[in-house]
């Protein structure tokens, strides 16, 4: 872009000036005041112009710098995004290089995993035909296919180690599990406990509100705080098991001894008609005329529709089992194990 200058500005002022008096010269003659007159006019007209095309010239220039500096600043900015584009291409060739290397782990671990897996079946199907005796693969098939070891859980798919529920000869066991090693190395499977597990809980726990004299019969109930399982009938006195397992039973009450000479009372527990257990009391020197608290505990292992009750004998003409509002008989039991394996 050209450049105006001061100097430029004055020659062409003085040539304007020189074309004015030219013409006036020519025209009709003046006066030399007229004309002394008319060159001043004219010399203040191409002064103000001057002032004005000055004033145009710096807005110009000034314009010029800032587009210059403008350019420059987006000549900065170009090499700038230049220097970004080459970095970012050199990362994506570097991030293109790990992709591969990472697929090519990803593909090595699938092949060793296929590898692994395919000799542990083998393994395992030679361990179960040569070292595991006949009877206890049939006991495993037995047991609607149930994982019976640690060997089973990871035929059936288990990879990660920890403690599992198996199923034993009777009830569940909790074993822990080494899966990183082989199924025949020491360690892969170490025996925990047994876990308890039911497949239904049952407890009850039974109260009379009246005294009892009927014998040989059940002892009946009259009020159930707790009946889980509904296996205690209280109409009849009977408990009948629900599932197989170990049990545990107790009784209490107060018994009322009354004779004119020697006394006694017992309390039988029976199971399917067979007396377990029994509790007894008796006064030798009469008259009598007594109460006499007696309790009775059995822990039994009982098959799934087993009964048991408990029922009294006494001697007196007037001795009963004493009961009120007050509640004096109890008689509660529940299921310590449950024997999983038969209720499955």
């Amino acid at each position: 872009m050209a450049h105006f200058s001061v100097a430029s500005l004055t020659l062409v002022v003085l040539l304007l000036v020189f074309i004015c008096w030219t013409t006036s010269s020519t025209g009709a003659a003046f006066s030399l005041e007229e004309e002394f007159l008319q060159l001043k006019e004219n010399y203040i007209q191409m002064k103000q112009v001057v002032k004005s095309l000055e004033s145009t010239v710096i807005e110009l220039q000034a314009k010029v710098t800032q587009r210059e500096a403008q350019l420059e600043l987006n000549n900065e900015l170009r090499q700038d995004l230049t220097l970004k584009e080459i970095q970012l291409e050199a990362k994506n060739v570097q991030l293109e290089v790990k992709i591969g290397k990472l697929e090519a782990k990803v593909e090595q671990q699938d092949s060793l995993f296929q590898n692994y897996f395919s000799r542990e079946k083998n393994e395992r199907t030679a361990a179960a035909t040569d070292s595991i005796p006949i009877s206890n693969n049939q006991l495993a098939v037995a047991i609607n296919g149930l994982p019976s070891s640690c060997a089973d859980l990871k035929l059936i798919g288990h990879i990660w180690s920890g403690i599992f529920s198996v199923m034993g000869s009777a009830k569940m066991e909790s074993v822990y599990c080494d899966f990183n090693k082989n199924t025949n190395e020491t360690g892969f499977e170490k025996w925990i406990g047994y876990a308890d597990v039911k497949s239904a809980p049952v407890h009850f726990y039974v109260q009379r509100n009246s005294l009892f004299s009927t014998q040989p019969i059940p002892i009946p109930f009259d009020l159930a705080v707790v009946n889980e399982g509904n296996a205690m009938n209280l109409t009849s006195g009977i408990f009948t098991a629900p599932r197989p397992g170990i049990y545990f039973f107790s009784f209490a009450g107060v018994a009322r001894l009354y004779s004119s000479s020697y006394a006694w009372f017992y309390y039988f527990l029976y199971l399917n008609g067979y007396r377990m257990g029994t509790s007894f009391v008796d006064e030798g020197k009469g008259p009598v005329d007594q109460f006499s608290p007696l309790t009775l505990q059995s822990t039994l292992n009982l098959k799934k529709g087993d009964q048991l009750w408990v029922q009294i004998a006494y001697s007196g003409t007037s001795s009963y089992l004493e009961d009120s509002s007050s509640r004096y008989t109890h008689f509660t039991g529940f299921m310590l194990e449950e024997e999983i394996v038969a209720s499955l």
